[in-house]
């Protein structure tokens, strides 16, 4: 059943206009009577269609659904990486239960991108979540916070758990870290090109803690979703 993110509700139903409607009348071509998800803060609602317009159309709230939510927020600081593969991993971060991301230019950037076009990108990234979100019927859309361009802005992101994924790092480990009751967590993972051991310092210096990944070196587009998959699997059984 398709599911749709949407601002406004009324009574006992939600009117559908925009892109939203565009692409039940256009796209997927619902009719009167068919059903649907409506996801209106957070909470989500079995729905039916009716009064279908020129330009708009009405779902009437049959149930409320119950959703589980998980008891932590897992916030992903990753360097840009080329557009192909960032698209990638903010598709499949989404469908893994990432709650936030901040992108970050680190100085081994490949892809660094001109402030004057930092909101456009924004707009595209959230675009690429949202519709993650509706395919994996989750009842949220990770946040895409604004490009971090110097790394002392990251102590305002902290976390219960902070930790840097670091390839050279080999005495601490990430399934140490997600053992521990923890509500909120920061990884760090980053570009192509890896992070530097000036950057590494910087990060340590306020907070967060290197980590390794294991023995092999994982691209950086991998990596963001090994250790998602590893944190969904210790805490919530898979």
């Amino acid at each position: 059943m398709h599911s749709f993110f949407l601002d406004r509700i009324e009574d006992n139903y939600f009117e559908i206009v925009n892109d939203n409607f565009h692409h039940i009348k256009n796209v997927i071509k619902l009719k009167e009577d068919e059903q649907i998800f409506c996801i209106y803060k957070n909470e989500k609602y079995l729905c039916s269609i009716f009064s279908i317009r020129e330009n708009s159309c009405k779902a009437k709230i049959i149930s409320k659904i119950k959703s589980s939510k998980k008891n932590y927020k897992v916030n992903l600081i990753l360097g840009i990486i080329r557009e192909q593969k960032w698209d990638f991993v903010l598709q499949k971060a989404t469908e893994l239960g990432v709650d936030n991301i901040i992108p970050v230019e680190f100085k081994r950037n490949v892809v660094k991108i001109d402030i004057k076009n930092e909101p456009k990108k924004l707009t595209r990234w959230y675009t690429i979540c949202e519709s993650a979100a509706k395919q994996s019927k989750r009842i949220d859309i990770p946040t895409i916070n604004s490009i971090v361009r110097n790394l002392e802005e990251l102590e305002n992101y902290k976390a219960d758990i902070n930790l840097v994924c670091w390839e050279e790092e080999t005495s601490e480990f990430l399934k140490k870290e997600i053992i521990k009751e923890f509500k909120s967590i920061n990884i760090i993972i980053g570009p192509e090109g890896g992070i530097d051991d000036q950057e590494i310092k910087k990060l340590n210096n306020i907070g967060y803690k290197s980590i390794g990944l294991g023995d092999n070196i994982m691209r950086a587009e991998t990596a963001p979703l090994f250790v998602l998959s590893c944190l969904s699997y210790e805490k919530n059984g898979g």
